[in-house]
């Protein structure tokens, strides 16, 4: 009987010891609350990204819709229109718009140039469209 009692002080000596209680180890919570704080991150930083990418598609989307506004304005040129004029959109603050109005090689061909102009991130963005018009009695 004694050989029996020492293989069994022996097997429980080899064994890792058993935590006694069912809690979490501090190394664990630690763990769980570092990629908690990363994902969290992560996630807030990807919605930033989204939002601004939102903000530019409606920039751009807007200018499209002025664009083609301005430019039907200009279908009919009088002879007191100015060749380069600017200005505001009322309706939609922080947008404005300038147009160019250059003379080609060909007579009575003008090439116009309507540009809108907007603030996205601090940073100036625009978009234009070039047209030609034929104007025979629009002078320099």
């Amino acid at each position: 009987m004694g050989g029996e009692a020492m293989n069994v002080r022996r097997q429980r000596s080899l064994d890792p010891p058993q935590r006694r209680d069912g809690g979490f180890l501090m190394l664990e919570v630690i763990l769980a609350m570092a990629l908690l704080a990363i994902s969290t991150v992560a996630i807030v930083e990807s919605l930033g990204r989204c939002l601004a990418a939102a903000r530019a598609v409606q920039n751009y989307s807007t200018s499209e819709i002025l664009l083609a506004n301005k430019s039907f304005e200009f279908r009919i040129e009088r002879s007191t229109d100015l060749l380069d004029q600017e200005g505001e959109f009322d309706d939609y603050p922080g947008f404005s718009w300038t147009r160019k109005l250059e003379q080609t090689d060909s007579e009575g061909l003008w090439k116009q140039t309507v540009t809108v102009y907007w603030y996205d991130r601090g940073k100036l963005a625009s978009d234009s469209v070039v047209e030609y018009r034929y104007l025979p009695l629009k002078e320099r």
